[in-house]
């Protein structure tokens, strides 16, 4: 108990506030739906810290329905908005999709909650053929090494 007080009036990391800090990469996992004719579905992804607020992620989404059947893929980058030491932590994120033979863009934000492990929420918006507008929300839990 002696050590530890010393570390923290010296001003030293202490080996307990370093596991709390969020890692350098995110593994995350979850259910999606939005406003277009595919059924909710679930999602598996990655993200992985560049240098400093900024994240390189990629995700696969996955739906099934009785009449349509396929799976979505996202690129692109994250950048937080606050500080890494924050509970609640929010980030812009913006990339490219690429969902039945077809590549477009896409922009949203996210709302993590927690530290090593935790929830994430995430909408995004994207363009789909013909001209019109998707908006996907996507909840998880997600943990950080």
């Amino acid at each position: 108990m002696r050590n530890l007080l010393a570390l923290c009036l010296l001003g030293l990391p202490v080996s307990a506030e370093a596991q709390e800090a969020p890692g350098r990469f995110v593994l995350e996992a979850g259910i999606s739906g939005g406003n277009s004719n595919a059924c909710p579905g679930h999602y598996v992804g990655v993200e992985g810290r560049i240098a400093g607020p900024v994240s390189a992620y990629g995700m696969v989404e996955t739906y099934r329905c009785v009449d349509l059947a396929g799976s979505a893929s996202r690129l692109g980058a994250s950048v937080r908005l606050g500080r890494s030491g924050w509970l609640v932590r929010p980030a812009l994120r913006g990339g490219l999709e690429y969902d039945g033979g077809e590549v477009s863009h896409n922009v949203g934000g996210s709302l993590t909650l927690g530290r090593r492990y935790g929830a994430r929420f995430i909408v995004n918006r994207g363009a789909v053929a013909g001209g019109g507008a998707i908006v996907l929300l996507q909840l998880g839990g997600y943990i950080s090494f």
